[in-house]
């Protein structure tokens, strides 16, 4: 069955996360998820004459906020405020929040305990343990360039691999097969910035990426309408 499109509001922590070339991989992938109704940016830096023009490109509605207080994020606590006024919106089922910053860690949690369906999006200065507490993680900066890193090491492809073959591990049959939606839902748990664009797929279904990007390390088989996983006996 189709997994039903959702209905998401966007909140961009703009003094976080402003780099232009990250805005439409952002809008893309969200899309993939569902329509984006609702998009704002919060920002303090009044000067930046960039921001107009980029806003209407992206049809990013401002939200512009004076720091009352010199050591204080009045950005964050601006953002946190429209995020609770949300969880009164019933048409609005999903919140992607555009920040990098664990500060906004709280809020997910809290967003989460209303029924909220709770994405994060953010570049590499994102850590591990905070994307986590999202229900999906979009990784931008690993979408923009998937293969930088592995011109110098296949480190990032190595770290998947190790991962799936540990999900594997615990859950294959005789023949050393798991079920590979299993796997992949699993690996999502895991790895809540999983996406086959991460390691340079032209799209994140994950299938034709172990078909293809690592038919040299697994093996899949169909039995019916289910896939079915091995890694290659060498």
């Amino acid at each position: 069955m189709e997994e039903q499109r959702k209905k998401i509001a966007l909140l961009i922590d703009y003094d976080n996360f402003n780099q232009e070339k990250y805005l439409p991989i952002l809008l893309n992938e969200l899309n993939e998820i569902g329509d984006v109704l609702i998009r704002y940016a919060f920002y303090s830096n009044l000067n930046d004459g960039t921001i107009k023009e980029k806003f209407i490109k992206y049809g990013i509605e401002p939200m512009s906020q004076i720091a009352y207080t010199k050591g204080k994020n009045a950005v964050d606590i601006r953002m946190t405020i429209e995020a609770m006024n949300l969880l009164r919106q019933d048409y609005i089922d999903a919140i992607c929040l555009a920040t990098s910053d664990s500060d906004f860690t709280p809020l997910v949690y809290q967003l989460q305990k209303y029924n909220k369906y709770v994405i994060g999006a953010g570049d590499n200065k994102a850590t591990h343990t905070y994307m986590n507490v999202f229900n999906e993680f979009i990784s931008v900066e690993k979408i923009s360039k998937p293969k930088e890193d592995d011109k110098k090491s296949n480190k990032p492809i190595e770290k998947l691999i190790k991962k799936v073959n540990s999900i594997i591990d615990k859950n294959h049959n005789e023949e050393g097969y798991a079920d590979f939606s299993y796997v992949i839902n699993m690996l999502k748990s895991n790895m809540k910035d999983f996406s086959p664009k991460n390691y340079g797929a032209k799209n994140k279904q994950s299938l034709p990426f172990f078909q293809k990007q690592l038919k040299a390390t697994y093996e899949l088989k169909q039995e019916g309408t289910l896939w079915f996983i091995r890694p290659i006996q060498k």
